[in-house]
């Protein structure tokens, strides 16, 4: 177990979730290293953390911030070789840590990393490798309608491809980022103009400045991830996709 890694969890309403996370994560990184930013829960999410975790840093903001602000709270107090932003739906499989801080070790030209992304059936979860493009969001919402839709969204995610080795890929997703903490310094961390979505590929792309980013298809975590396809958080994506295309274009 390494102590020059430090993680951040961004929770809200979390409590299902956050007590097997934090188990799966034991004898992987020192307690201590672990950072929770709980975005104003209203159920027992920071309960469970202070009275089975205690040596986890907490920090409970009074307002729910958005993903990427949270984060950022973990980032600027970090100090460490490398950071990883973590949701709390993942469960972290065997030496999944210490496998991609030894390939980081190896391979000083890359920046940032991320493992393949399991089903909690073991399946792959198919996640966007591609920046994004209005024509791979097109895919992704009809997919499973057009056949031209599922074509894009196969590309955006590159299951159209066999990915067996170390593949460079411009969008790591933000379920599991493994990082250098300087680089993510160096560029600020999240932009905050996010709440939520478009932040990853956004962050991956500031990291791209500075060195490869890449998947890493040797180890794995599970994401215990489900589509929330509500109104609100419709509209929420819809106004991130409009700020990620004015930034970025399309």
């Amino acid at each position: 177990m390494r102590n020059d890694i430090t993680a951040s969890i961004v929770t809200y309403n979390s409590a299902d979730e956050i007590g097997i996370f934090l188990k799966s994560l034991k004898g992987k990184l020192p307690e201590s290293n672990i950072y929770v930013i709980d975005n104003a829960s209203t159920d027992n999410t920071t309960e469970i953390i202070k009275k089975e975790y205690p040596e986890v840093r907490l920090v409970e903001n009074k307002e729910n911030s958005g993903f990427g602000s949270g984060h950022n709270t973990a980032i600027k107090m970090v100090v460490s070789k490398y950071h990883i932003v973590i949701n709390p739906d993942i469960e972290v499989n065997g030496e999944v840590i210490d496998e991609l801080a030894g390939f980081m070790d190896c391979n000083p030209d890359i920046v940032c990393c991320c493992p393949k992304i399991l089903n909690v059936d073991g399946s792959e979860q198919y996640l966007p490798k591609y920046d994004p493009k209005l024509k791979y969001l097109f895919g992704g919402h009809f997919e499973n309608r057009l056949r031209i839709a599922k074509k894009w969204r196969a590309e955006f995610t590159r299951s159209n491809e066999e990915l067996t080795e170390v593949t460079d890929v411009d969008h790591c997703t933000g379920c599991f980022m493994f990082a250098k903490t300087e680089i993510l310094k160096a560029v600020g961390g999240f932009d905050e103009r996010y709440f939520l979505y478009f932040e990853d590929a956004d962050l991956t792309r500031m990291l791209r400045k500075h060195g490869r980013t890449v998947y890493y298809p040797y180890a794995s975590v599970t994401h215990k991830w489900k589509r929330d396809n509500n109104g609100k958080n419709t509209k929420i994506a819809i106004r991130s996709m409009i700020k990620y295309f004015l930034k970025w274009g399309y």
